[in-house]
């Protein structure tokens, strides 16, 4: 692709002279190589300016910036080897510098015309909130197979399409990332893209470039707010979502209307589909019934009435189905292939994942690491019969939102016979110090110090994940339900800068083995 035809296609204005061929977009000066446009985004630790003569030397063949540095000393292509010159010296090095208002918007909208706007060729649909987003797009995945398409999903689980996995680094990919991934998805032949889109990506524009058919939205709660400030803030980010720049014509929002941020979204986007357990709406269970079992339903839909027999657990589950109903309904889905793509999906990794089929104790893995998330899995195992005493083994990430620390020890301490308390990504903080943080939220109970038989309702400080685990399974007793919460589908520990190898699932399920072996 040419110069021109690339900052042309992307809206921006074309300077005197440009027609070099172009081999890449990035924002990444150490990706930069012969034919690169280097866009110099201002990041939290770096300014990509000051990285833009080091791209040109690398072969930039120009720069996107939002604004002209000033001119450095020494001028000119003479600059320090190592050093970066700032912009004002690609002018010298004959590099044409495009100034745009946003650079980090412009990486995205260049990178979808340098890879042939992806997202208008695919059905696009966008899953965002807080909790549901993994579990409704591996449904809207399943509801697209049911009806003929070819699915791709992208997500914090993996990005698939075809045979092909990619282990995800974020749930949203960077913006050159994701329109290169769009577009290999067209070569494979996939024709229905979904994908979850974190508020993170949102506001840093990595989305920038796509346009969608239906977009989701399943609740806000606390959560990031060590990056968002405040709830106002969060919300705001995941609104502009919703906004015009992002929607193809005719499209749909699917909105939860049970959260109150679901509904006050409801009022403000164009095209919404309400869901509601609570409220006859667009979408709400004529019927249903939530058991151990699973889930049955029956759904009315725009398109019809749908039957769900789900083997998912919990009314918030319940919830997500809505949603992908909802996405399958925007999407002029027949309520056959809608019931079809939801009953055939029988688990989501790392989400109430059951790690001892047929033992005399249920144990669950699940991703919930928000105080509402590790609430609504609690009450649901206290509502089911039969559950027996639940423990629950959880811990909060290091170098994160430190405020929920505290709440999510007085959710589990109220919602567990026993809430063994542990590490959960320390990164570089102490164990023990975000141990404390959350034990300040546990009152009234018994803390044992893990030795001795627990006779009556408390909790345990373990900072070894595996030991916690092992903790867990040693103090259960038949007809007990274990929760091994927070990292879900994840096989890994962050301690440190060091990324060790670390599966609840295995963890689990290796302890089971030897002391309590399936007869």
């Amino acid at each position: 692709m040419r110069l021109r035809e690339l900052i042309k296609g992307a809206g921006y204005i074309i300077p005197e002279g440009v027609d070099a061929e172009v081999s890449g977009v990035t924002a990444d000066s150490r990706k930069v190589s012969q034919g690169t446009v280097f866009v110099a985004v201002k990041g939290g630790k770096s300014d990509g300016a000051g990285f833009a003569f080091e791209a040109v030397r690398n072969g930039a063949v120009a720069i996107v910036s939002e604004k002209v540095t000033p001119r450095p000393t020494p001028l000119g292509v003479g600059a320090p080897k190592g050093g970066s010159g700032g912009i004002e010296q690609t002018r010298d090095a004959g590099v044409p510098v495009i100034i745009v208002h946003d650079a980090r918007e412009a990486v995205g909208r260049l990178s979808s015309v340098f890879f042939d706007v992806p997202s208008e060729k695919l059905t696009m649909a966008g899953v965002t909130g807080t909790n549901g987003k993994t579990t409704v797009t591996y449904l809207i995945e399943s509801i697209f197979r049911a009806a003929q398409y070819r699915p791709g999903l992208i997500g914090t689980v993996s990005y698939r399409h075809g045979a092909k996995t990619i282990e995800a680094k974020y749930t949203t990919p960077e913006a050159e990332d994701l329109q290169r991934l769009l577009s290999d998805m067209l070569l494979s032949g996939v024709t229905h893209c979904v994908m979850e889109v974190s508020s993170h990506s949102i506001e840093q524009e990595r989305i920038s470039g796509c346009r969608y058919d239906a977009r989701v939205f399943t609740n806000l709660t606390p959560e990031h707010l060590d990056y968002h400030g405040t709830m106002e803030a969060y919300f705001e980010a995941k609104k502009k979502f919703f906004g015009a720049d992002y929607a193809k014509p005719g499209a749909a929002s699917v909105v939860n209307i049970d959260d109150k941020f679901g509904a006050m979204l409801r009022k403000e986007v164009k095209n919404a589909i309400g869901y509601s357990i609570e409220k006859k709406t667009d979408i709400y269970p004529r019927e249903y019934s939530v058991t151990s079992g699973g889930i049955k339903a029956v759904l009315v839909t725009p398109k019809g009435d749908v039957y769900v027999n789900s083997p998912f657990i919990g009314e918030y589950n319940l919830q997500n189905i809505m949603a992908a109903a909802g996405a399958g309904a925007a999407l002029d889905i027949s309520p056959e292939a809608i019931e079809n793509g939801i009953n055939s999906l029988k688990a989501v990794p790392g989400r109430l994942e059951s790690v001892n089929p047929g033992g005399d104790i249920t144990a669950y893995v699940d991703y919930a690491h928000t105080p509402d998330a590790l609430e609504r899995v609690l009450k649901v195992f206290n509502g089911l019969p039969r559950a027996g005493r639940i423990i629950t083994v959880f811990g909060c990430g290091g170098n994160r939102d430190r405020s929920k620390r505290p709440v999510m020890g007085e959710i589990a301490a109220r919602l567990s016979h026993l809430t063994i308390v542990t590490s959960d990504n320390p990164r570089n903080e102490d164990p023990l110090e975000i141990i404390k943080e959350i034990e300040s939220g546990i009152k009234g109970i018994k803390k044992y110090t893990g030795n001795e038989k627990v006779s009556e309702k408390g909790y345990m400080a373990v900072p070894d994940r595996g030991e916690a685990i092992s903790k867990a399974v040693e103090a259960a007793e038949k007809g007990d339900t274990i929760l091994v919460a927070g990292k879900g589908h994840e096989d890994y520990q962050i301690i440190g800068d060091k990324r060790l190898h670390f599966d609840d699932r295995e963890a689990l399920r290796n302890i089971l083995k030897v002391v309590r072996p399936l007869k």
